[in-house]
C-alpha cells in the first residue's frame, strides 16, 4: 500500500490492477460436532497483474494461516473450530479481501452437525413422550437412555429427574432402568416388565418349646438356656421366672434383658432395676432395653427414673452423636435430651434423627433402600431387616429407591413410612445454633432457590452454598445462576470485597458456556473489567448482552484512556467487542472513539464508522479531531489502494474538515482523481478541483508538478465560458508544458478562447479513443467520395488515450471506426465533420484562406469569392515561381 501511495503522490498511475478470479463466492460446509476443519480459497489474477492483499476475519471460532497475500497465484486458508459449539448451531461471518485494485466480501455459514442421538433426544420434551417411545421401541429406547447424551433432553431441566437418573443408571439391566425412572414421573409404559412381589407373612411369633430332663428344676433350665444362649421368648419367660423367684444364677438378669422383645413395655420384676442399678458398667447391649424399659414404666422424679437418668441422658447423648435410630432410641432421645443440653456438636446430627422414619417394605426381595435428594451429591444405603428399615428423611421430597440383591433399583414398591419422633422444640433450638450449616443450610438454599435472592444476606448464604460438597453439580450450577443474576439485577449497589473474590474463585474453566457468559456479565456490573477482559481473551466464544457489552466497554476502554496501557492481545478483543457494539447500534463517544483510532476493515464498514463519529461531533460528542485523522489516514490510502474513487472523495472530504494535511496522501489523492476526471472522464467536483488548481498554483516551477494535475485541469478549463484572472495566468503557465509534450487532445483547442495556440493546432480536428494501454486498437477512415475504408496510425498520447489529427475544411466529413485484433471486432464508429458554422480563424497561411473560401462558397456570395479565388491563385503562381528559381 505504502508504494502505490508514493507513486500516486508523485503522479504516477499504475499500468494495471489486478484482476482477481475467487475460486468460491460462499463457504458452506456441516462440520462434525467438536471437531475443526480446515478450507482453502484460490486467488488468481486473471490479467497477470501480481495481487498485494491482506485478508480480514472476524469471529472467535475461525482461525486464519496467514493475513497477507500476494502474486499471481496464491491461497488464503483458515480453520473453523467447533469444540465451543452445540449441536446444529450455526457460524456466520464474512472474509474480507482488501487488495490493490478492489475489496471483496466472501460470506462463509458453517452447521455443527448432529450427533447420531441429538435429533431424538431433543425432541424427548416430557416424560409422556419418552413414555411413548419405549412402549414403541423397548430396545431402542433403552439404548437411548443409556446415551453420554441424553442428559441433553428437555426433561433434564428438573434436576429431580437428573438424580433419578443418576440413582439408576448404574443398575445392571437398562430396561429396567428406564421404565422404573418412568414409572416414579407416573409414565410406566404399558408393555413394562412386571416384577414378582414375594409379599412378607407378617404372624405373631410363637413360644418356642424348650425340653428339659422331666426331673429338671427352674434353677436347672435356667442354666442350660443361658449354655446354649437362648435368647427366644420362651428362654425370656424362664429367665423372667427365674428372677421372680429369687434364683441365683451367675449373668441371669443379663440374659433376660439379651433376651427381651424389641419394645418390651411391661414393667419388670423391681429386682432387675435394682440389680442394674448397682452396676458400674452395663453391658451395651443391655443398655437400650433397660433404659427403654424404665421410660416406658417410670415417670421422671420417681426413686429409680432419678438412679438411671444420668447413665440414660449419657447412652443417649452417646448413639446420638453416633447418629443412631431406632424405635428404641426415638423413646429416648424425646425423654432424655433436652433443648438446653444441645450445643453446636449435637444440632449437626440431631435433625435427621428428629426427622427419621421407620419403612416397612412388603416385598421380600428388597434387602436395602437407597436415599437422597435431587439437590445432593451422595446416596446413602440402608439395610432392609425382617421388612423393615430407619432412615431419615428431613429434606422435602426426598428420593426414594428400593434395591434387590442384583443391584436392581425399582421407585415404587408396596410400602409404608412411620415418622418416628415430633420434637418441635428440639428442631427449634438445632437451628438457632446451626442455621447456616448441615441440613438447616440445605433447607434455607432450597427455599432461596425457589423464591430467589432478595438481599445482601441471602447472597452471602447462597455463596457459602454453592461451594457446599454435599450438592450435586448441577445443584450448585441453579445457585450460581441465581447468585450471577442477582449480581446482574442489582447493577449499580455496593458489593463487599468478598463477593468480588467469590467470583473470582469460580472454577471458571470448568462451567458451560452460558455459566461464563453470566460470570462475565456479574464482573462487569462489578466493575472488574480486567479480570472480564481476561476471561474474553481465554475464551473469545463468549458473548455479552448488549447491557453488558456496552457497561464493559464504557468501563475497559475509559481505564484505556487513562494511565492503563493494554496489550496487543487484549487490543485485538476490545476492537472486536466495539466493532460488535457499533454493529449493534451502540454507538458511544468512548467506543467510536476507540474504533477511529484502532479499526481496520473493509472501505465501507470504516466510511460508515467514520459518518456516524461525524454525525455524533455535530451534535457535541466527546470524540477527538484528532481520531477522526487517524482513521482519514488509514481509509484515504486504503481507498486509493483498492481502487475505491467514489469513497475516496468522502473520505477526502472528512479527513480534509478535521484538519487532514499530509503532503504525502493529498498529493496522492489528487493524482487518483485526476486520473478519474481526466482518464476516467467522471463528473468533476469544483471544491476538488479547486484544491489542485491551489496545488498547481503553489509551485513555481510548473515542471515539478505532476502532468495528470496539469491535464485534469486543462480539460475543467476547457469546458467553462470563462476564466478567472487567476487561471487564466495559471493556463498560460502550465499549457506550454503539455503542448511541448504533445499532450493535444480533442479539447485542446476549446482553449483557444482563453490563450493563443498554433495554428496547427486550431486548424485540425483530432479523433480520441480512450481504452487500455496493453490493447492498442487500430483506426480506420473512408474520406467523402472514397468506397473502401483504409487505416490510420493512431498514436499512443497518454495512458491508454490513442488521438489521430486530421485537416478538414468547413462543411467536409470523414466516416472513421476502431477495431481491435486481427479480426478487427468492432469497437466504436461514426462521422467526423467540420461543420460549416465552425467559423475560420483571421489568418494569412493557405488554409485560413481556403476555410474562408468555402464560407463564401457556402453563403453563395460570388464576388467576394471570385476576388479572393484570383488573389489566391497569383500568390500561388507567384510562389511557384520563386521555388522554381
Amino acid at each position: 500500500m505504502r508504494e502505490k501511495i508514493n507513486k500516486l503522490a508523485r503522479g504516477i498511475i499504475e499500468e494495471g490492477i489486478p484482476s482477481l478470479h475467487f475460486s468460491v463466492e460462499k463457504i458452506m460446509a456441516v462440520i462434525p460436532y467438536r471437531e475443526s476443519r480446515t478450507f482453502e480459497i484460490f486467488l488468481q489474477s486473471v490479467n497477470g497483474v501480481a495481487m498485494r492483499g491482506l485478508v480480514y476475519a472476524k469471529g472467535p471460532y475461525l482461525t486464519l494461516h496467514k493475513s497477507a497475500f500476494g502474486g499471481v497465484r496464491t491461497k488464503v486458508s483458515f480453520t473453523i473450530d467447533t469444540k465451543n459449539l452445540g449441536d446444529e448451531e450455526e457460524i456466520k461471518g464474512e472474509l474480507c479481501f482488501v487488495y490493490n485494485g478492489g475489496e471483496k466480501r466472501i460470506p462463509y455459514s458453517f452447521v455443527v452437525e448432529k450427533q447420531p442421538s441429538a435429533k431424538q433426544i431433543h425432541e424427548i420434551k416430557d416424560y409422556s413422550h419418552l413414555q411413548q417411545m419405549a412402549e414403541e421401541d423397548r430396545k431402542g429406547c433403552s439404548r437411548i437412555f443409556d446415551y453420554n447424551d441424553f442428559l441433553e433432553a428437555p426433561i433434564f431441566q428438573n434436576i429431580t429427574a437428573l438424580r433419578l437418573y443418576e440413582l439408576l443408571k448404574p443398575c445392571g439391566d437398562r430396561t429396567l432402568a428406564l421404565e422404573e425412572f418412568l414409572t416414579y414421573f407416573s409414565h410406566r409404559p404399558k408393555n413394562a416388565k412386571k416384577r414378582e412381589v414375594l409379599p412378607y407373612q407378617r404372624r405373631e411369633e410363637r413360644e418356642e418349646v424348650l425340653h428339659f430332663p422331666e426331673d429338671a428344676s427352674l434353677e436347672e433350665k435356667i442354666t442350660e438356656c443361658i449354655h446354649r444362649g437362648d435368647w427366644s421368648l420362651s428362654a425370656f419367660a424362664l429367665y423372667k421366672k427365674g428372677v421372680e423367684e429369687n434364683v441365683k444364677i451367675t449373668k441371669l438378669y443379663e440374659n433376660l434383658l439379651y433376651a427381651m422383645p424389641m419394645g418390651y413395655a411391661e414393667e419388670l420384676p423391681k429386682g432387675v432395676y435394682l440389680y442394674f442399678s448397682y452396676e458400674y458398667r452395663l453391658e451395651e447391649g443391655i443398655k437400650l432395653p433397660l433404659y427403654y424399659n424404665i421410660l416406658k414404666n417410670f415417670q421422671e422424679g420417681s426413686e429409680i427414673f432419678s438412679h438411671f437418668a444420668r447413665p440414660m441422658q449419657d447412652y443417649a447423648i452417646s448413639c446420638l452423636l453416633q447418629g443412631e435410630i431406632n424405635e428404641e432410641l426415638a423413646l429416648l432421645y424425646s425423654k432424655l435430651i433436652l433443648p438446653e443440653m444441645i450445643d453446636e456438636r449435637m444440632a449437626e446430627f440431631l435433625p435427621k434423627i428428629l426427622n427419621s422414619y421407620l419403612v416397612e417394605v412388603e416385598d421380600q426381595n428388597i434387602e436395602r433402600l437407597v436415599l437422597t435428594h435431587p439437590a445432593l451429591r451422595r446416596e446413602c444405603s440402608f439395610p432392609v431387616k425382617g421388612g423393615f428399615c430407619t432412615v431419615p428423611m428431613p429434606l422435602p421430597n426426598m428420593i426414594l429407591l428400593f434395591q434387590d440383591a442384583l443391584g436392581n433399583r425399582y421407585s415404587r414398591v408396596p410400602h409404608r413410612k412411620t415418622r418416628l419422633m415430633e420434637e418441635a422444640e428440639l428442631e427449634k433450638k438445632c437451628q438457632s445454633l446451626s442455621e447456616d450449616k448441615g441440613i438447616f443450610l440445605i433447607r434455607r438454599t432450597l427455599s432461596l432457590v425457589e423464591k430467589g435472592i432478595s438481599d445482601s444476606k441471602d447472597l452471602e448464604l447462597m455463596e457459602k452454598a454453592f461451594s457446599y460438597e454435599d450438592f450435586t453439580l448441577y445443584f450448585r450450577m441453579k445457585i450460581l445462576h441465581l447468585i450471577l443474576s442477582y449480581h446482574k439485577k442489582a447493577e449499580g449497589v455496593e458489593f463487599p470485597k468478598e463477593n468480588l473474590e467469590f467470583l473470582h474463585a469460580l472454577p471458571f474453566a470448568a462451567l458451560k458456556k452460558e455459566e461464563k457468559e453470566d460470570v462475565l456479565s456479574a464482573l462487569i456490573y462489578r466493575g472488574d473489567y480486567d479480570k472480564a477482559l481476561e476471561y474474553l481473551i481465554a475464551y473469545p466464544y463468549l458473548s455479552l448482552d448488549k447491557r453488558a457489552l456496552e457497561a464493559f466497554l464504557e468501563g475497559a476502554l475509559s481505564e484505556g484512556q487513562g494511565e492503563k496501557v493494554y496489550g496487543e492481545e487484549e487490543r485485538e478483543m476490545l476492537l472486536y467487542l466495539s466493532e460488535k457494539a457499533f454493529l449493534s447500534k451502540l454507538e458511544k463517544d468512548s467506543i467510536l472513539h476507540f474504533l477511529l483510532e484502532e479499526y481496520n476493515g473493509t472501505t465501507e464498514e470504516m466510511l460508515q464508522m467514520m459518518r456516524v463519529a461525524d454525525q455524533k461531533k455535530q451534535q457535541k460528542a466527546k470524540v477527538p479531531s484528532s481520531s477522526f485523522l487517524n482513521m482519514g489516514e488509514r481509509l484515504l490510502a486504503q481507498s486509493l489502494f483498492t481502487e475505491k474513487r467514489k469513497e475516496s472523495e468522502e473520505i477526502f472530504a472528512l479527513y480534509t474538515r478535521y484538519g487532514g494535511a499530509d503532503p504525502l496522501l493529498l498529493r496522492a489523492f489528487f493524482t487518483a482523481y485526476s486520473a478519474s476526471v481526466f482518464l476516467g472522464q467522471k463528473p468533476e467536483k469544483e471544491w476538488i478541483m479547486q484544491q489542485i488548481f491551489e496545488e498547481v498554483r503553489g509551485e513555481s516551477h510548473k515542471e515539478r508538478v505532476p502532468v495528470l494535475y496539469l491535464l485534469a485541469l486543462s480539460l475543467s478549463f476547457s469546458k467553462r465560458a470563462e476564466l478567472k484572472e487567476e487561471e487564466l495566468e495559471e493556463l498560460s503557465a502550465f499549457l506550454p508544458i503539455l503542448l511541448e509534450k504533445s499532450l493535444i487532445f480533442s479539447y485542446t483547442k476549446e482553449l483557444g478562447k482563453f490563450v493563443s495556440l498554433p495554428n496547427e493546432i486550431l486548424e485540425k480536428s483530432v479523433l480520441e479513443y480512450h481504452g487500455r494501454e496493453e490493447e492498442k486498437p487500430f483506426l480506420s477512415i473512408r474520406n467523402q467520395g472514397e468506397e473502401e475504408f483504409h487505416r490510420e496510425e493512431l498514436q499512443e498520447c497518454y495512458h491508454g488515450i490513442y488521438t489521430a489529427s486530421f485537416l478538414l475544411f468547413p462543411g467536409e466529413s470523414m466516416e472513421y471506426r476502431f477495431t481491435l485484433g486481427k479480426e478487427d471486432t468492432l469497437l466504436y464508429q461514426s462521422t467526423l465533420k467540420k461543420e460549416e458554422s465552425e467559423k475560420a480563424y483571421i489568418g494569412e497561411d493557405a488554409y485560413a484562406k481556403l476555410c474562408r473560401m468555402c464560407e463564401l462558397m457556402t453563403e453563395k456570395q460570388a464576388e467576394p469569392l471570385l476576388e479572393m479565388m484570383e488573389e489566391y491563385g497569383k500568390k500561388e503562381i507567384a510562389l511557384s515561381k520563386l521555388l522554381e528559381e
